[in-house]
């Protein structure tokens, strides 16, 4: 009996879909991404209200109390990851501003995730992916939450890398 030239392609088509199907998957291997200025990788902190500049309009240049609204984890260099994930989380309802970058050393920034009014939920916390510039690593994964109605709350941040 004689195939024609598509059934051919057909047979060879579900062979080699079969053949995938039974490969192993290559795994992804994500890791903790260093908090800069602390230890570990992940933080808490509870919402602090603005800076507010010493003196009229600032003119002292110091400051009278600093916000800690902006978080750092430092990216090694050695390592080539495909992507970031940032994880947040608060048992505290009520909204939160939150805004996620990553920096280059060429001092411009990758937004890629600028929320107003986020709602956490109890064991749901929020999932950030970024995927860094083609042929650029990123040397810090920033993590910016504030907003007037969360001054007060806490919430929890960590970020680990997947190669």
């Amino acid at each position: 009996m004689k195939l024609s030239l598509f059934s051919r392609f057909t047979i060879l088509g579900i062979f080699f879909s079969i053949l995938r199907l039974n490969l192993p998957l290559q795994a992804e291997t994500c890791t903790p991404i260093p908090l800069v200025g602390g230890s570990g990788n992940s933080v808490t902190k509870t919402v602090s209200p603005p800076t507010i500049p010493a003196g009229p309009l600032g003119m002292l240049g110091v400051d009278v109390t600093r916000n800690n609204w902006n978080t750092d984890w430092a990216v090694p260099g050695d390592v080539k990851y495909r992507k970031f994930i940032v994880t947040v989380n608060s048992n505290d309802s009520g909204p939160f501003d939150v805004r996620m970058y990553l920096k280059y050393s060429d001092q411009t920034a990758g937004e890629f995730f600028n929320n107003q009014g986020v709602q956490f939920q109890a064991n749901k916390p929020l999932k950030i992916v970024a995927e860094p510039r083609p042929k650029d690593e990123p040397y810090q994964v920033n993590l910016f939450v504030n907003g007037i109605e969360s001054i007060g709350k806490t919430y929890t941040a960590s970020v680990v890398g997947c190669q």
